[in-house]
C-alpha cells in the first residue's frame, strides 16, 4: 500500500462525498487523473479494501453506481494499523502525511483515537528519540524509567518502604557494613538465559568502574557470591542508606556479557516485567514478559511513538498528562519528585547579595542584577532550568550553556541543576552531593573539609536522624552561599477514568506494570486506550 491510493481516494471523496453517486468511468478517471483502464484497477483495489463499492453499467457513457463507504482519514488509519503490525514505521509516517498533511499532528491525532480492535496496548506520543537504555549510561528521566521497567534491581521502593525485587530477602550485619541478598530462584533474562549471582557481581563491578557512578558506589569494598543464589556486598564504612541506593536504576542487573558492550553492540536485555520489542527513532515498544518472576504486567504493550515536532507542545506546568479526548478524567499529583538548585561556584559570587538577587530574579520579580563580567553559566536540559537560565541571560546579557541532566561541566561560575528524589529525598540529595565532581575544586580547603564532615555525618546517621542531618547540611550550603534550592518539582497527571493503576513514582513516571484498562459498560471486547503524553518537564 502506498499513500498515492489514499490521495486518489480522498480526491474522489471530495468530489462525490459519502454515499451513493451515479458516475461514468470517464468521470471517475478524471478524479483520479489517470486512464480508464487504471481507474478500473483502482476501483477494484479500493473495493477490496472496503473503502467503496462500484457497480458499473455496461455500455460506454452509462453511469454506474459508486458508494464511498468511509472517510479518507479512516481509510488511512486502517492502513496505518496494518503497517504497525509489521513494524513498517516508514510506511506509517508516509501514510499519515498523505496529501500534504502535517505528519506530527496527523500522528498525534491517530494515537489519540480511543477505540481500535488491535491488542491491549497503551500508546504514548513522545517528543524525542529514546537514548541508550544501558543502566550505567542513562541519566535522563524517561530512559531511567524505561530501565526500571525492563530490568530489575535488587530492592524496590514501594511508597517509602523497601521491598524485595530481584532479591526476595536480605540481611545486614550489626555494623551496617555487610549486606547479604538472596536472589529469586529460576529468574531468567528476556533472552531466556538464566540470571545468576555472577551477573549481579559483575554489574556492581561495572558500576565501580563507571566514570559517572563510581563516586556514588566508592564505598563498596567487595562484592562476591559464595552460592549461586546469594550475593554479599561489603562496605568500607557503615551506611544505613545503602539499601536505598539499590533501588536506583543504575543498579539494575543485565547479563554480564553486556556490561562493557559498545553502544552499537548493546542490547537492552533485563529480567523486568517488560521486554524491549522495538527500539527505533520512531517507535519504542515494551512488550509484557511472560516469564517475569513476580506478578505480570496487566497490559500487553506500552508503545512510545516519537515525533520531534511534538516538543513544541510541551507544557511547563505538568510533567506529562494523558489525553484521549475523554470528558471524564481524574488527576494524580506528586509534590516530592525533586527540586531545582542554584550553584554559585565562583568565590566573588558567593555573597548574600548576589544569591538574594538571583533568587528574586528566579521568582520573576523585577530586580537589577550586579554580576561580574564574563561569567560562565550552565543549565540542564529541562524546561524549568531553561526558564531560569533565560531569566538570568536577559538580566546579565550573557549566554548559558545547556548540558544533559547529571552531566556537569568544569569552570561554570553559575550552574542551574535538578535533583531527583530517587528513590527518596534523602538518597536523591546524597547522590547529587556525592556525584557533583567540583566541590573540592570550587571550595576553599576549610569549606571542603566542613562539607565532607557534614556529608559523612549524614551517611552514617541513624535513620531517624538523617532528615535532621540533611537539613543541617543544606542550611550550611545556603549560609555559605554555595547552593540554594530555587523551587520544588511537582508533577501532575490528568488521566482518563478508563485508565487505572496510575501512581507517579519517584522517577517522575508511573509504574507501567500496574496500569490497566477499565472497559466501558457498552464494550463487548477489549480495546486500546491510547495515552497521549502531552509534555515532560524534563526531556528525559
Amino acid at each position: 500500500m502506498n499513500k498515492r491510493k489514499l490521495e486518489l481516494y480522498e480526491n474522489l471523496f471530495k468530489n462525490l462525498g459519502p454515499g451513493t453517486s451515479k458516475k461514468t468511468i470517464t468521470d471517475i478517471a478524471s478524479y483520479f487523473n489517470c486512464s480508464e483502464r487504471h481507474t478500473r484497477t483502482l476501483l477494484k483495489q479500493m473495493t477490496t479494501k472496503g473503502w467503496l463499492t462500484w457497480h458499473p453499467i455496461s455500455g460506454r457513457g452509462n453511469r454506474g453506481e459508486i458508494n464511498c463507504l468511509i472517510e479518507p482519514i479512516d481509510a488511512c488509519y486502517q492502513e496505518v494499523d496494518k503497517a504497525t503490525t509489521t513494524n513498517n514505521l516508514d510506511l506509517v509516517y508516509k501514510l499519515i502525511g498523505f496529501n500534504g498533511r502535517d505528519t506530527a499532528s496527523g500522528l498525534w491525532q491517530y494515537l489519540s483515537q480511543t477505540v481500535t480492535t488491535t491488542e491491549d496496548t497503551i500508546f504514548v506520543p513522545f517528543h524525542r528519540s529514546i537514548e541508550w537504555l544501558h543502566p550505567h549510561q542513562a541519566t535522563e528521566r524517561t530512559e531511567r524509567h524505561l530501565i526500571s521497567e525492563i530490568y530489575q534491581t535488587l530492592l524496590a521502593n514501594n511508597h517509602g518502604r523497601l521491598n524485595g525485587n530481584l532479591a526476595h530477602s536480605w540481611e545486614v550485619s550489626d555494623d551496617k557494613r555487610t549486606w547479604t541478598f538472596y536472589l529469586r530462584a529460576e529468574t531468567v533474562f528476556h533472552d531466556l538465559s538464566r540470571l545468576t549471582a555472577a551477573d549481579v557481581v559483575a554489574n556492581f563491578h561495572g558500576l565501580q568502574h563507571s566514570s559517572h557512578w563510581q563516586g556514588l558506589y566508592s564505598n563498596i569494598a567487595r562484592v562476591e557470591s559464595c552460592h549461586n543464589g546469594m550475593v554479599t556486598i561489603e562496605l568500607k564504612e557503615p551506611d544505613i542508606n545503602f539499601a536505598w541506593l539499590l533501588c536506583r536504576p543504575e543498579t539494575a542487573i543485565m547479563p554480564k556479557r553486556l556490561i562493557f558492550s559498545s553502544k552499537t553492540d548493546f542490547k537492552a536485555i533485563g529480567s523486568g516485567p517488560f521486554m524491549l520489542g522495538v527500539n527505533s527513532n520512531k517507535l519504542v515498544r515494551l512488550k509484557r514478559f511472560a516469564n517475569y518472576n513476580q506478578d505480570n504486567a496487566l497490559v500487553e504493550n506500552i508503545e512510545f511513538w516519537i515525533h520531534h515536532q511534538w516538543a513544541k507542545n510541551k507544557r511547563c506546568a505538568e510533567n506529562f498528562f494523558f489525553l484521549n479526548h475523554q470528558s471524564n478524567c481524574y488527576q494524580v499529583t506528586n509534590d516530592s519528585v525533586g527540586c531545582f538548585v542554584l550553584l554559585l561556584n565562583k568565590p566573588q559570587l558567593q555573597t548574600a547579595t548576589v544569591k538574594q538577587q538571583l533568587m528574586t530574579l528566579f521568582n520573576q520579580q523585577p530586580i537589577t542584577i550586579n554580576l561580574p563580567p564574563l561569567i560562565n553559566i550552565s543549565h540542564e536540559n529541562n524546561n524549568d532550568s531553561r526558564h531560569y537560565a533565560a531569566l538570568l541571560e536577559q538580566a546579565c546579557n550573557n549566554q548559558s550553556q545547556e548540558v544533559k541532566f547529571g552531566h556537569y561541566i568544569d569552570r561554570q561560575d553559575i550552574a542551574i541543576c535538578g535533583i531527583r528524589n530517587e528513590p527518596n529525598r534523602i538518597t536523591g540529595l546524597i547522590s547529587f552531593l556525592k556525584l557533583y565532581p567540583f566541590w573540592e575544586q570550587q571550595l576553599s580547603l576549610k569549606q571542603f573539609q566542613q562539607f565532607q564532615s557534614y556529608l559523612n555525618q549524614l551517611t552514617t546517621a541513624e535513620h531517624n536522624q538523617q532528615q535532621h542531618q540533611l537539613n543541617i547540611l543544606l542550611t550550611w550550603l545556603n549560609d555559605q552561599h554555595l547552593m540554594a534550592i530555587i523551587s520544588h518539582e511537582e508533577l501532575r497527571l490528568t488521566v482518563p477514568d478508563s485508565i487505572q493503576g496510575v501512581d507517579i513514582n519517584s522517577i517522575g513516571w508511573c509504574n507501567f506494570k500496574k496500569l490497566w484498562i477499565k472497559p466501558s459498560a457498552h464494550e463487548s471486547k477489549p480495546h486500546d486506550i491510547r495515552l497521549s503524553v502531552a509534555n515532560l518537564i524534563n526531556p528525559s
